[in-house]
């Protein structure tokens, strides 16, 4: 595995242990959570490139993004999107949550051309995808009669994690 739960860790909600690790953050992005959300919980468990080919068909509106999470909890439907054709189900095209991915995975496989010499970045497969709430810029709009609303800006962090599991078979079968 590549990280150790319930140990904290500075900047990741994981612990960073592997010997083919590549990580990558993106902080304060202003796109929708729920969206991110979406995405991270379907690439998890892809192929970099296969995530990356199938963000840029969900971005030219191909190929949908499935959205599994119940936003009604105990009331059954209401999955935040309606139903897409074919056998998928309620699902959505996050044009620029898909982009930010799309930004964020790269700069993963940047990062492991630029640490290891010997594996191809093509090869590594997302092992840890998240998208948390990042800071809230608070405001408030004024009403009528002297009265105000809360204005809320909240940002999102992603995170992701590649690892390449290639070449372990290999060094077993010398003798």
């Amino acid at each position: 595995m590549s990280r150790i739960s319930g140990k904290p860790q500075s900047g990741y909600t994981q612990l960073l242990e592997g010997s083919n690790l590549a990580t990558a953050r993106a902080v304060n992005l202003d796109i929708h959570h729920k969206h991110c959300y979406q995405i991270a919980k379907f690439i998890r468990g892809m192929n970099a490139v296969d995530a990356i080919e199938y963000l840029e068909k969900v971005m030219d509106k191909k190929e949908a993004i499935p959205y599994t999470r119940r936003s009604r909890k105990g009331k059954g439907g209401n999955t935040m999107a309606g139903h897409r054709k074919g056998k998928m189900g309620p699902g959505r095209y996050p044009y620029k949550a898909s982009r930010e991915f799309i930004k964020l995975i790269n700069s993963a496989m940047e990062n492991a051309r630029q640490r290891y010499d010997t594996i191809d970045a093509e090869d590594m497969v997302i092992t840890h995808c998240a998208a948390h709430r990042g800071q809230v810029h608070t405001g408030w709009k004024p009403r009528a009669r002297g009265r105000a609303t809360p204005k809320n800006h909240y940002q999102v962090n992603l995170e992701i994690f590649l690892e390449h599991f290639g070449d372990e078979e290999e060094e077993d079968d010398e003798f």
